[in-house]
């Protein structure tokens, strides 16, 4: 099973990484984040929008939407093999487009876009603050910033094992490059000198079959690299399973968004 860590290299095991993106977004509450995000934007007909991170495009197409045929939205991923879906699946669409490039080195002019966003990406870039920095060099001035990345240090799921829970999640947490991510976004906004810096916050539930896909490989690793016994990755696997079929399952991810003026 794959690691959600992985996306760092998500072309290692893109089978994987495609099938999670396609559930993520087709999940109602994936959906509303994106939309009310969308809404703060106050994107309008003809704008150009870059999507950082893109993946297979989930949060890209609706965008196009609001853009339309007259403006652009420019979905740019390292990934060969997730972009190569994206490409595919926006064919013959206007106002779309997708790049193979990396956040450090977003491959558009100075000034390109009216807006800049990246989601649930700073949780695996190894320098967040010149992604920032590249973000600005492609937004015109005046233009906005918008970073939303999630906290998985903070992951909050019910169990009757608090203790082992703590554990696990602390595991997890571990084999992401950035788990603090989404709390350490307004301090990055600031050093990357973006303006007008506003911050929201906002909670979000995920089902046991989204626990399973992000969490499970994660802890299988850390039992065959001998970090954690594997009867306590058992244990709690078999727990969360059994709340589950009893309909008292619980997650909650936080999620942080900022916004910055070029």
């Amino acid at each position: 099973m794959s690691r959600i860590g992985n996306f760092t290299r998500p072309d290692t095991a893109p089978t994987y990484f495609i099938d999670f993106l396609d559930f993520l977004d087709r999940y109602a509450d994936v959906k509303n984040f994106r939309s009310e995000a969308a809404k703060r934007m106050e994107l309008v007909a003809g704008v150009k929008v870059l999507d950082l991170g893109c993946g297979i495009g989930g949060a890209a197409f609706p965008l196009a939407g609001i853009t339309g045929p007259n403006g652009l939205v420019a979905g740019v991923d390292i990934s060969s093999a997730l972009i190569e879906v994206a490409k595919r699946r926006a064919a013959g669409l206007p106002g779309i487009e997708f790049r193979v490039g990396d956040a450090n080195a977003i491959p558009y002019p100075s000034g390109f876009f009216d807006v800049a966003r990246t989601e649930r990406v700073f949780l695996y870039l190894p320098d967040r603050l010149a992604a920032i920095r590249e973000m600005k060099r492609v937004v015109k001035p005046g233009g906005q910033v918008w970073l939303m990345d999630t906290d998985v240090d903070s992951t909050a799921i019910y169990s009757t094992k608090p203790a082992l829970t703590r554990k696990m999640t602390s595991i997890v947490a571990a084999s992401m490059p950035n788990p603090n991510s989404a709390r350490e976004l307004p301090a990055l906004a600031k050093q990357a000198d973006l303006k007008d810096i506003k911050i929201e916050t906002f909670a979000m539930a995920t089902p046991h079959e989204f626990f399973v896909r992000a969490m499970a490989g994660s802890l299988s690793k850390a039992a065959e690299d001998g970090a954690v016994p594997l009867s306590e990755v058992d244990e709690w696997l078999s727990e969360q399973a059994l709340l589950h079929a009893s309909g008292d399952f619980f997650q909650m991810w936080l999620f942080v968004l900022v916004r910055g003026t070029v």
